[in-house]
């Protein structure tokens, strides 16, 4: 068998082995696809274009011609990411988005194996393009397309993946999802829901690591208070548990990007909406603690006035309390949340006298 060095004096296959390697992750045998995976995957560290070019040369024909494009896709994720900035080709990249965007629009399945290597791949190509990768994402941010969930998923995805490229983009996903939310179905709203706490999650992080770029103008503030409103008033009444919880966990992470008015008028009904979930499961009760950890800071953390929450407080504070009290136990991961939470209450305590 032929033999290529690297620059590091470490042997690669030639292409012919290499795609016999990329041929073997449909094989029959589980061990054969896992070898051959790990087989790529250190290729693809010393040569990710030969890996990237032998991947496409299989992956034209889709599921229907090949048996594992989960396994395409987690490779051609892993060889993107290995990419020098120099190796990088917008053409190239272009077309393997189109192959990955491609495989999705032509199914209705959502969050399957090769779905989220798929989604992977893009991730990877946005962390090097990420204009390139959001523009292909975008063709398919409408009210009719089948795939629009998982091109959501995507976006959110990518917002966690790499808060320093998304953050800046957030405007463009808002201006296309927003005339659309209004119209999504019970069975998609926890994907929206949890799209919008990724977004939310990056644009904080971004803020903490660059706190001299502003990113949140007159447009992304009205954007991110309809969504607000929206799912407050209507989906975190959903008869459906697992929409109310989604989005009682999107709400706690928007608390503190909307306005301060905002917060202060959304505040009878988001509290109740938190306090519910502690009626169900010790899941659900965790995304209650870590909602009104944001909450409580939200309201506490005011430069122009005092706190925010002066509706029937000394219940709630009570409530807190014993919430706190209860849920520690079992939440041993969360001791450190539970303990900024407890600060809050004492802080609320102290202001209110309660």
């Amino acid at each position: 068998m032929h033999m290529a060095s690297s620059s590091s004096g470490i042997s690669i296959p030639a292409p012919e082995a290499v795609q016999f390697l990329v041929s073997s992750l449909a094989d029959e045998s589980p061990i054969v696809r896992e070898a051959s995976m790990a087989s790529l995957k250190d290729i693809a560290a010393l040569n990710p274009l030969l890996v990237l070019d032998c991947c496409l040369a299989v992956s034209r024909g889709g599921r229907r011609r090949f048996g594992n494009m989960a396994g395409i896709f987690q490779v051609m994720a892993f060889a993107v990411r290995a990419l020098d900035e120099k190796d990088i080709d917008p053409a190239f990249m272009s077309k393997l988005s189109r192959i990955a965007t491609a495989e999705m629009i032509s199914s209705k399945e959502l969050n399957t194996d090769w779905q989220r290597a798929a989604s992977a791949l893009l991730v990877s190509i946005g962390s090097h393009l990420p204009d390139l990768m959001m523009e292909e994402i975008f063709l398919y941010l409408s009210g009719t397309n089948s795939a629009l969930p998982a091109m959501v998923q995507i976006l959110a995805d990518f917002a966690s993946a790499d808060a320093l490229q998304f953050t800046p983009r957030l405007k463009g996903v808002l201006v296309r999802v927003l005339p659309i939310l209004g119209n999504i179905r019970d069975v998609h709203r926890p994907i929206f829901a949890n799209a919008f706490k990724c977004w939310c999650q990056a644009a904080w992080q971004y803020s903490v690591d660059f706190p001299s770029h502003s990113f949140l103008d007159g447009d992304i503030m009205s954007f991110l208070n309809s969504a607000f409103e929206l799912l407050l008033r209507v989906w975190a009444t959903s008869r459906d548990l697992k929409v109310r919880v989604s989005t009682v966990d999107a709400l706690g992470q928007m608390v503190g990007l909307i306005t301060r008015s905002q917060l202060k008028g959304a505040l009878p009904k988001l509290v109740p909406s938190i306090l519910e979930l502690y009626k169900k499961d010790q899941d659900t009760a965790l995304v209650a603690t870590c909602s009104l950890h944001n909450l409580l800071n939200a309201s506490l953390l005011s430069e122009t006035g005092p706190p925010l929450l002066d509706v029937e407080i000394c219940p709630l504070i009570r409530f807190l309390s014993k919430a706190c009290l209860l849920f520690s136990i079992g939440l041993e991961l969360e001791i450190q949340l539970l303990g900024e939470l407890n600060e809050n209450i004492r802080k609320l305590q102290l202001f209110w006298h309660c």
